[in-house]
C-alpha cells in the first residue's frame, strides 16, 4: 500500500477516509470542506493534492488555486472562467489537475452558475476541492455533486500537545494558545509565531475588560485605543468583527468563573483580570450579574446584525459600550 502523508494534527476521520480513498483509487472529483476558519481546512486540502500528485513534499504546477482578488468581496466570474481554463489544460507532469476555491462562500451568483457547468462534465483526472465556512453558502445544485466533509473544532488536549512536540513550546504558553484558539490549531500556531500579535490580541481583550468596568467617559477614551476608523471599508468591518469576536468570548468566560470553571476558560493567560472584572460585575449587580453578562451576549449578537446590515462599525461599538 501506498504511503501517504497528512497533516499531524486533528481531523483524524477526515484524513482516514481520505487515505482509503487514495489507497483504494477512489477518488471524488468534487470535494466539499465544511467549517469555520483556521481549523485547518486548507491544510488537508493541501496535503490531499501533494498525495494526488504523487510527492508529499512539494506541489506541482498541476495545482490551481482560486481565492478573492485583494480589496474584493466576492470571487467574479471571469476568476471561475480562468480557473476552469487551467483545469482544462493537459497536465504538465502527467499527474492530477487539482483546483482548490478558498473562501468559496463569496463566489459571485454568475461563478457559481460558471463553476455548476464544470461539476456537472467532470473530467478525467481532475479534482476541484471547494473550502467555504458554512455549507447554506453554496446552493444545493454544488453541493449534490461533490464529497461534503465536516471539519470540527479540535480538543484543545490536542492542539497542546501539537504546540510542545512540534514547536517545543513553553508548558504554560502552550496551554494558554490551546485554550485560546477555541479548537482552532491555526489560531494556536499564529500566536506562537507571533509574540507581538499575541501581546496585542490580549492587550484588546483586556481593555474591553477595562471598558466594563469604567464609566461612559472613560469608555469613550478606551473604545479610541481600540477602534478610531469611522469608515464603512472592509477593514473596519473586519476589525470591528474581531473586536466582538473578543468580547464574545470575554463574556463567555465570565460565565464559567461564575459556575467555578476556570479550567475552560478561553483568556486563561489573563485570569487576574477576568476575575477582577467578575467581583467588579459582583459588586456592581449582587445577583444580577449573570443577567448583566447575559445582556451583554445580546448586544453583541444585535451588533453582529447591524455589522452584516452595512452599519458603520464604530457605530456598532458605540452602541454596545453605551447599552453595557
Amino acid at each position: 500500500m501506498a504511503d501517504y502523508s497528512w497533516p499531524s494534527i486533528g481531523h483524524e476521520k477526515i484524513i482516514d477516509f481520505l487515505d482509503r480513498t487514495l489507497q483504494n483509487d477512489k477518488v471524488a472529483q468534487t470535494y466539499i470542506f465544511i467549517g469555520p476558519d483556521d481549523l485547518g481546512k486548507s491544510t488537508v486540502a493541501l496535503a490531499l493534492a501533494r498525495n494526488l500528485q504523487g510527492d508529499p513534499q512539494q506541489l506541482n504546477s498541476d495545482l490551481h488555486i482560486l481565492q478573492p482578488e485583494e480589496g474584493k468581496k466576492s470571487i467574479s466570474i471571469e476568476q471561475v472562467r480562468e480557473f476552469i481554463k487551467m483545469l482544462s489544460l493537459s497536465s504538465f507532469l502527467n499527474s492530477y489537475k487539482i483546483g482548490l476555491i478558498k473562501q468559496a462562500d463569496i463566489l459571485s451568483a454568475e461563478a457559481k452558475s460558471a463553476l455548476l457547468k464544470t461539476l456537472e462534465e467532470p473530467k478525467e483526472k481532475v479534482v476541484i476541492i471547494l473550502l467555504v465556512n458554512k455549507e447554506e453558502a453554496l446552493p444545493e445544485t454544488i453541493l449534490s455533486r461533490g464529497q461534503k466533509l465536516y471539519f470540527n473544532p479540535v480538543p484543545a488536549a490536542a492542539i497542546y500537545d501539537y504546540l510542545l512536540k512540534n514547536y517545543q513550546a513553553n508548558r504554560s504558553l502552550a496551554k494558554d494558545l490551546a485554550g485560546l484558539s477555541l479548537g482552532r490549531p491555526l489560531v494556536a500556531v499564529k500566536y506562537l509565531e507571533n509574540p507581538e500579535l499575541y501581546s496585542r490580541y490580549l492587550s484588546r481583550a483586556e481593555i474591553w475588560l477595562d471598558i466594563i468596568m469604567s464609566d461612559l467617559d472613560a469608555r469613550w477614551r478606551l473604545l479610541d485605543q481600540l477602534f478610531i476608523d469611522k469608515t464603512w471599508s472592509k477593514q473596519a468591518v473586519e476589525t470591528a468583527s474581531e473586536i466582538l469576536d473578543v468580547s464574545e468570548g470575554l463574556a463567555r468566560d465570565l460565565l464559567l468563573l461564575t459556575v467555578d470553571q476556570p479550567d475552560r476558560l478561553q483568556h486563561g493567560a489573563i485570569l487576574d483580570k477576568l476575575k477582577s472584572t467578575k467581583s467588579f460585575l459582583d459588586a456592581a449587580y449582587g445577583a444580577d450579574s449573570v443577567a448583566a453578562i447575559l445582556r451583554e451576549f445580546r448586544l453583541i449578537a444585535q451588533a453582529r446584525e447591524y455589522l452584516s446590515g452595512n452599519v458603520n462599525p464604530r457605530l456598532v461599538l458605540e452602541q454596545i459600550i453605551i447599552n453595557l
